[in-house]
């Protein structure tokens, strides 16, 4: 069974959740050009990193119905993430086995770990609520892990890095903010990096120093950022 019609079984079992989405209307209604898809200059700050045996790890399982493409563009929304965190908290980033049960679902997200579908605008969190305008919907379930929906039919050619980026926000618990990576609607050029207030958002959820962690500083590019604390090739099959 496809992995988004066994989580919208579980969606339809009752399970009590809450959802945050980034939308897409308003300056999201038309298809990216070419110039916004390139990649922007940015930069980084490079406070210490910090290598903490404690660390909070989060499982992402990525979908197997994504290309290898969609793949590389997930791995390097969580590996920014990653640098930011500084080594207080990391995405660890899986493959979902293939046709993946009812019961492997709800054990990954038993033990907090949150599953990244790629779904279309027919599927039922697509359909109402939040989800009926949004380019992607992260759904929680508390403190057990959650579901991170790509409607892929939407995406007409937006970043996918930027949109899985906000929505990694979400799992961090950021809310939304009125600009920037966390803002409701998509913006090509915000979506790029994690700014200053995405960044506090997470700390204050967290209970982290910004001090402590990174964020995208200027617009100038300087090659090497970010530099994040793990190896390109971070999705493990499992």
């Amino acid at each position: 069974m496809p992995i988004g019609r066994v989580i919208a079984s579980l969606l339809a079992g009752g399970l009590a959740l809450m959802a945050a989405g980034v939308m897409l209307y308003g300056t999201a209604a038309h298809a990216a050009s070419p110039r916004e898809r390139e990649v922007p200059p940015f930069q980084y700050t490079s406070n210490p990193a910090r290598v903490a045996a404690s660390a909070r790890v989060i499982p992402l399982y990525v979908d197997a119905d994504f290309s290898d493409y969609d793949r590389e563009r997930i791995v390097a929304a969580f590996r920014q993430w990653n640098y930011v965190l500084n080594g207080f908290i990391r995405f660890d980033g899986r493959l979902l086995p293939e046709n993946a049960s009812r019961s492997q679902i709800e054990q990954i997200r038993y033990h907090g770990g949150w599953v990244v579908a790629r779904v279309d605008s027919t599927h039922p969190i697509a359909q109402k609520g939040e989800g009926a305008h949004a380019l992607a919907v992260t759904v929680t379930g508390g403190r057990n892990g959650g579901f991170v929906y790509v409607i892929a039919d939407r995406l007409a050619g937006r970043d996918l890095t930027g949109v899985v980026m906000h929505e990694f926000g979400h799992v961090l618990g950021a809310g939304h903010d009125q600009s920037g990576l966390m803002a409701p609607v998509y913006n090509a050029v915000a979506s790029r990096c994690i700014d200053y207030q995405a960044v506090a958002m997470v700390a204050q959820a967290q209970r982290l120093s910004m001090r402590d962690l990174n964020w995208c500083e200027t617009p100038r590019y300087q090659p090497g950022y970010p530099q994040p604390h793990q190896p390109r090739s971070a999705l493990r099959g499992q």
